[in-house]
Order: structure tokens, then sequence, then C-alpha cells
């Protein structure tokens, strides 16, 4: 089948149209064409074409984005339940494209792609509350996203709980579990400050240091790894 056709019975696919009456579907021609299907399928409530189309507009197959018409079909898609468009939604919010800045609105997106499993939103939405930007400020919070965030490979998430367990910011002060989580970000290619590195080791025996090690082995074992393609 060639790219055409594929792309016929793929948007077919969307739109409902049955295997046999797929045939039926004009190959597209180009983007123009192909959008004005994703178009008919996403006005249909297909929550994929939703998606699919806001990252067409988004990226500006066509030459130019629309950020106001990915925000429309993003926010289409969010609405069903698309935990990637509601984590790109937040982020138009957040960044006020497309959309007036709304970081209140931000936060409510990414909560709930979060919700859905979403590392991005999880380590975006930690960030917001670690900051006080849209949400009350709340590092506790940021800590437990955080740590959702590392388990599904978002390295800066590692980084960034090490530092608030070294300071004791939203979590009780603990210079192991800091070492652990820096020592994580570090093996994932983040650079340590080796002065932070150096005050922790100074509170920890060498079997607390080497344990901080063991624990983020066994950690990372466990953890989505962000070089790698996921599984």
């Amino acid at each position: 089948m060639n790219r055409g056709a594929f792309c016929a019975a793929f948007v077919a696919a969307l739109i409902g149209v049955s295997t046999m009456a797929a045939a039926e579907v004009p190959v597209p021609q180009n983007f123009g064409q192909a959008m004005n299907w994703y178009e008919r399928a996403a006005e249909a409530g297909n929550v994929e074409a939703q998606f699919y189309l806001g990252v067409m507009y988004e990226t500006g197959v066509r030459g130019n984005n629309d950020m106001a018409a990915a925000a429309k079909w993003y926010r289409r898609a969010a609405e069903q339940g698309h935990v990637e468009a509601q984590t790109r939604l937040g982020v138009l919010y957040y960044q006020g494209r497309g959309v007036a800045a709304d970081l209140a609105e931000a936060a409510r997106w990414y909560a709930k792609a979060a919700e859905g499993g979403s590392p991005r939103a999880q380590y975006n939405l930690a960030l917001m509350y670690e900051r006080g930007q849209g949400v009350p400020a709340n590092a506790a919070m940021a800590a437990s996203l955080y740590e959702r965030a590392s388990d599904g490979g978002t390295v800066q998430a590692r980084l960034n709980l090490g530092s608030l367990y070294a300071r004791g910011d939203g979590v009780k002060r603990d210079s192991q579990r800091a070492l652990m989580w820096l020592t994580m970000a570090a093996a994932s290619g983040l650079k340590v400050s080796d002065a932070v590195r150096q005050e922790l080791l100074d509170d920890l025996t060498p079997e607390q240091e080497a344990e901080a090690k063991r624990l983020a082995d066994e950690r990372l074992a466990k953890s989505v790894d962000w070089r790698k393609p996921n599984s």
C-alpha cells in the first residue's frame, strides 16, 4: 500500500468508515487535504484526530503554525481525557501561546495529565508548586510530583528532588536520600554541584554513602531510562 492509500485508509478508520468503504475515501494529495480529513474525523469526535490535528497546527506542517487552532483541538481532546493533549494545553496556558497566559489554568490541565500518568505534566506541576505559580506554594506536593516524574524518566526531577532533601524543603532533611537522588541525576547526565555533593558527604559515614549509591542504582534500574526507548 502506498503512502497516499495508507493515509486514506487511516483517515477512514478515524472517521469510522468500514474497511471496504475506505476505498471510497479520496487519497490525500497534500497536507491540506490530509488536514481536511483529520478535521472531519476531529469534528466527528475522534479524540486521536483532535490531538493530532492540534499537533499539526502547532508545528505548522503547512508552513505556518496556528496556535489558537492548536489550543482549540488540544482542548477538545483534553476534555475527552487525552493525557498528552492535556499536557500540551497546559504548556500553552503557561506560555500564553494561542490562549491568554493563565497559570491557574495551566496548573489545572497539568494536574489532570499528572493524574493520568504524564511525567512531563508531573514535573511541570511540581515546578509550579515549588515556585507558587498558579497554585499555592507547596514544597511537599512538589516533592511528591518530582518523585513520580523521576520514576517516569524525567531526569531533571531527580536533581530538583535531591535539592529539596538537601535543604529539607517540603521533606525532612536527609543527606543520604539527597545523595541518592543527586547520584541518580548525575548518572542520567546532569551536572551536580561539587560543593553540594561534598556538603552531603561530610554528613555521612562511608557506609551511608555506599548505601545511598546502592539505593540510587536500585531505583534507576526500576525507573524509565530517558536514554532508551520505552518498552
